[in-house]
């Protein structure tokens, strides 16, 4: 049973893609593999002259870990997973890259919000999981017509609170981080890759490759001015046992945006959605999206 805010659901319906397909982000035809040129992967189902459903993927996913949930979805609603820059199929901006100083989440925004607009997609809902909830929250915060509601997946956007020992230890840590690359510089040693970054640095940031500024960047952004100024019906999706966003993280964003509501799933982690977890959120998606129509 999924603990909630709300009981019952409605049933859940599978459906079958119309279509995969890549294309520039300018809506200029496909990727060239230029640096400046933002050329964007998508995947798409369902029928175009339904209500649109944009999905944003996670940190260190692709299109393909929402295409279970897109499809069931699509029997009802236009459905469109991009894969972000960088991620997936979609190629890797210059100004993303580590060489490019990297992009903040308001980059990814902008990209996304283009692509939409060459679509001609001037209505949709938005769906983000983790670090797509980050990118959600910026454009849902920044124009409510064009963005009718969001859907947080287990969203990353406000900061962990931390106690005083942890950030103490946090801030020892970014010295040594800074003293090992100075070294690095100074004696054309490795220190910083090949000491530091195995000890302290997290899994993604090991794994970050040219897109480690990036990861820095939208880690240490804090948008909770951008979800409290979110004025559209919001649903909050998350696992009871999701340790990349503790449900701390939930309850606040269920705080900071009016409209909200939280459903948590029990014995679920970051990715409700695995295996037969898009069921489930099919359903609450479904009746959340209804219950919003209806009362348009």
């Amino acid at each position: 049973m999924i603990s909630s805010m709300k009981s019952d659901s409605p049933k859940a319906i599978t459906a079958t893609p119309l279509n995969s397909r890549s294309m520039d982000s300018r809506g200029l035809g496909p990727s060239s593999g230029r640096p400046n040129n933002t050329g964007l992967n998508t995947i798409e189902f369902g029928n175009k002259r339904d209500p649109t459903i944009v999905m944003l993927h996670g940190w260190g996913r692709s299109s393909e870990s929402l295409r279970g949930l897109g499809e069931l979805l699509a029997s009802t609603y236009h459905i469109i997973i991009i894969d972000l820059p960088g991620f997936g199929q979609s190629e890797l901006p210059f100004e993303a890259s580590n060489e490019g100083g990297g992009w903040s989440t308001l980059d990814y925004a902008f990209v996304v919000e283009k692509y939409l607009d060459r679509l001609g997609i001037d209505s949709c809902t938005l769906l983000g999981h983790s670090f797509g909830g980050r990118i959600s929250i910026r454009l849902a915060a920044r124009n409510s017509q064009k963005y009718k509601s969001v859907i947080l997946v287990g969203s990353h956007g406000l900061q962990r609170r931390r106690s005083k020992l942890h950030k103490l230890q946090a801030w020892f840590i970014r010295l040594f981080g800074k003293f090992f690359k100075s070294v690095d510089g100074w004696f054309g040693t490795r220190l910083f890759e090949q000491g530091f970054v195995p000890r302290f640095g997290s899994l993604d940031y090991q794994q970050a490759g040219q897109l480690r500024k990036t990861l820095v960047k939208t880690v240490t952004e804090d948008l909770t001015e951008e979800a409290r100024a979110i004025t559209q019906p919001a649903l909050l999706l998350w696992g009871a046992d999701d340790r990349e966003t503790p449900l701390d993280l939930a309850h606040r964003f269920n705080q900071l945006i009016t409209r909200s509501v939280l459903y948590i799933f029990p014995n679920m982690g970051h990715e409700p959605f695995a295996d037969v977890g898009y069921h489930a959120l099919c359903r609450y998606i479904e009746r959340f999206l209804a219950d919003k129509e209806s009362k348009t």
